[in-house]
């Protein structure tokens, strides 16, 4: 169902949001929105961050990832588009797409300075680990696994890597992937 677009500014969209009840509604009336073309970027960086914030009021991590990336592909300032690129990223974690979270990262580090960087590779690990451990307390180890390869591979301090190391040998081990795990034993 598209809903006839009659607000022009940041405001007006806003007292519409209110007067609708549902978030299902506010979600359908935001993507409405988002098909009119003549809105400037400041408006659109405006929805792409509401419709975020409306799928993952939802639980619906992915589509508010895919929002987000949106968002950072229209941001003016390079902060904001890294800020908007790992909040895609933690998003996507969330779901458990690993691969995904970590092409946003990489858009991250385009265009971040070296100390950006630091602070991109920081929210990383943190942001696997903590993927890696949530997946594990619901029981999807093969998601889990896929976050402690890519935390594996990482530059860290031989202290994480160790911990991670043993983390990623007992999820191989429960998974049944014994092989990995003695290539795992003999590489790292």
């Amino acid at each position: 169902m598209v809903i006839q677009v009659r607000e022009e500014t940041i405001e007006q969209i806003e007292r519409k949001l209110e007067e609708m009840s549902t978030t299902l509604n506010k979600i359908n009336y935001l993507e409405s929105v988002l098909k009119v073309t003549s809105f400037s970027f400041e408006i659109k960086r405006f929805l792409w961050s509401k419709l975020s914030e409306l799928y993952e009021e939802r639980k619906m991590f992915e589509r508010a990832a895919k929002a987000m990336a949106n968002k950072a592909r229209i941001e003016v300032s390079f902060r904001d588009k890294i800020d908007s690129y790992i909040t895609s990223a933690e998003l996507f974690s969330r779901t458990g797409k690993v691969d995904d979270a970590d092409e946003m990262f990489i858009r991250a580090g385009r265009d971040a300075n070296t100390e950006q960087k630091a602070k991109i590779k920081l929210a990383r690990k943190n942001i696997y680990l903590i993927s890696a451990h949530e997946l594990e307390r619901k029981e999807k180890r093969a998601h889990a696994a896929k976050f402690y390869e890519k935390l594996i591979k990482m530059n860290l301090e031989e202290v994480e890597k160790s911990e991670i190391k043993k983390k990623l040998l007992s999820t191989y081990k429960a998974l049944g992937l014994f092989r990995e795990a003695r290539l795992l034993e003999g590489i790292v």
